[in-house]
C-alpha cells in the first residue's frame, strides 16, 4: 500500500485545512495516510467553535475518518508550545517527535504540505 504524508502546518481555520482533510481522507481509501499537524496546524483538531468564525468545521469529515487508512499525529513540541494536551483534541491523536516525523516523511512515497 502506498504511504502518503499530509503535513498541515498553516492556518487551521482556512479552506486549505478543510481541503487537506478532505483530500487526505479520499487518498486514505487506497493508501496509508499519516496526517501530521505541526506548528499552528495543531489547532485544527482542537475544540474550537467554527460557527463563531462563520466557517465549516471538520466534524462531518471526522465522522468518517475511522473508515479510511488515516492516522492522525500531532508534533509533541508544537502542542507543548501552545499548551495543548491530549484532552484538547476532538479526535484521538498520537503525539510524535520531530525525529519520528522525519522518519514518516522519509518512508513516504508522496508528501503533501499544507
Amino acid at each position: 500500500m502506498r504511504k502518503v504524508v499530509f503535513l498541515l502546518k498553516g492556518d487551521p481555520f482556512s479552506w486549505k485545512a478543510h481541503e487537506a482533510f478532505r483530500v487526505g481522507m479520499a487518498i486514505g481509501i487506497n493508501s496509508e495516510v499519516s496526517f501530521i499537524l505541526i506548528k499552528d496546524g495543531v489547532y485544527a483538531l482542537t475544540r474550537w467553535h467554527p460557527d463563531r468564525l462563520d466557517i465549516y468545521g471538520f466534524d462531518k469529515l471526522l465522522e468518517n475518518i475511522d473508515y479510511v487508512n488515516v492516522k492522525l499525529y500531532v508534533e509533541d513540541a508544537s502542542a507543548e508550545e501552545r499548551g495543548l494536551k491530549e484532552t484538547d483534541f476532538v479526535k484521538e491523536v498520537s503525539f510524535i517527535s520531530t525525529e519520528e516525523i522525519k522518519e514518516l516523511i522519509k518512508a513516504a512515497e508522496v508528501v503533501f504540505v499544507w
